[in-house]
């Protein structure tokens, strides 16, 4: 297995084309909505502030493999609306309009899936899917993008590699 640099653990799209696969996305709403108590104390706003959700299928070889849930803050998530977010890599877009996406902190669990993660996954409903909450931060800290990612366990996973000698590397794998 080859090690995935830790900036494709950000980018879908990014990590899939370098394993040789095909990403694919379909978004399913993009909308201006007033931040959730979640998404506030994520992306430290005061609740009720508009933010932009988005909620975007993503494909590896054209099967249903994750589904973002992202918030991101006014001034970053506002960019989304003039753009095709079914047309490739939102962070792509986003660093090409000058927004640093540069610091994110991850959190693994699981959740069970709930009725649109077994619509969109194409499985039951209950099934225990692998979560990745992100906090994406600029170098500054300013606090930009709230996402809880959900993916089919026989779809991808993830492996944690360390050492003692070098710091642990984290990897999406494809099964």
């Amino acid at each position: 297995m080859t090690p995935q640099p830790f900036e494709t653990f950000w980018s879908f799209s990014r990590w899939a084309e370098e394993l040789g696969r095909t990403p694919g996305q379909r978004t399913i709403e993009v909308a201006r909505r007033p931040a959730s108590p979640e998404a506030a104390d994520a992306l430290e706003l005061e609740e009720g502030e508009p933010v932009v959700q988005l909620l975007r299928l993503r494909l590896l070889d054209g099967v249903p493999a994750m589904i973002e849930r992202t918030t991101f803050v006014w001034p970053v998530g506002h960019l989304l609306f003039d753009y095709d977010c079914d047309s490739g890599s939102i962070y792509a877009y986003l660093s090409g309009q000058g927004v640093d996406l540069s610091v994110a902190r991850h959190v693994i669990d699981a959740v069970a899936a709930d009725s649109t993660d077994a619509s969109l996954l194409t499985t039951p409903q209950g099934t225990p899917l692998l979560r990745e909450r992100r906090r994406t931060r600029s170098l500054t800290g300013e606090a930009l993008e709230y996402s809880d990612d959900r993916y089919r366990p026989d779809v991808v996973s993830f492996t944690i590699e360390n050492s003692q000698q070098s710091p642990p590397a984290l990897l999406r794998s494809p099964n």
